[in-house]
């Protein structure tokens, strides 16, 4: 029988014990994710679906659905500062054969297409709403099956 034996330093033992107290500058709080629906691969070609950030089907979609749940992504985002803030959000590409792109950021009254957006006013203490949506490509050799296609959102302050 063989066993492992990790001798830390004390000081590590106790940094990790230890509760470290930060404060948080941005906070995001997940209202409801991006959903796209159950779809019907094609065959022939990439299969598209477009959910914008109103939560609609936009035109670019090149396929039937098997349901028709779906919605935007929407969170609240607060800070406890008055700086300016950056905007980024990225496909994490988590599944192969499926990308997202294109996305669209609904934030204080404007659309954002491009990242990172940069010097957007900060949502204070009481907070704003952003609402995100995104292109799902799906290429043809794409295996059939559930999939969940997943994004980062990082919100800095400058």
């Amino acid at each position: 029988m063989t066993s492992l034996n990790f001798n830390l330093p004390l000081y590590l033992i106790l940094f990790i014990l230890l509760p470290c107290h930060s404060k948080a500058e941005i906070i995001i709080e997940e209202i409801q994710p991006l959903k796209f629906p159950s779809i019907i691969k094609n065959l022939g070609s990439s299969t598209i679906v477009l959910v914008n950030w109103k939560g609609g089907i936009g035109k670019a979609t090149n396929s039937d659905f098997f349901d028709h749940i779906y919605h935007a992504g929407k969170y609240k985002i607060y800070s406890d500062t008055e700086k300016n803030i950056t905007i980024n959000i990225t496909s994490i590409n988590n599944n192969s054969g499926i990308k997202l792109k294109s996305f669209k950021v609904r934030y204080k009254n404007k659309t954002y297409k491009s990242f990172p957006t940069s010097a957007l006013k900060n949502p204070g203490t009481k907070g704003a709403t952003i609402k995100i949506g995104a292109k799902m490509v799906a290429n043809k050799n794409t295996t059939p099956g559930s999939k969940q296609p997943q994004y980062l959102i990082q919100i800095d302050e400058l």
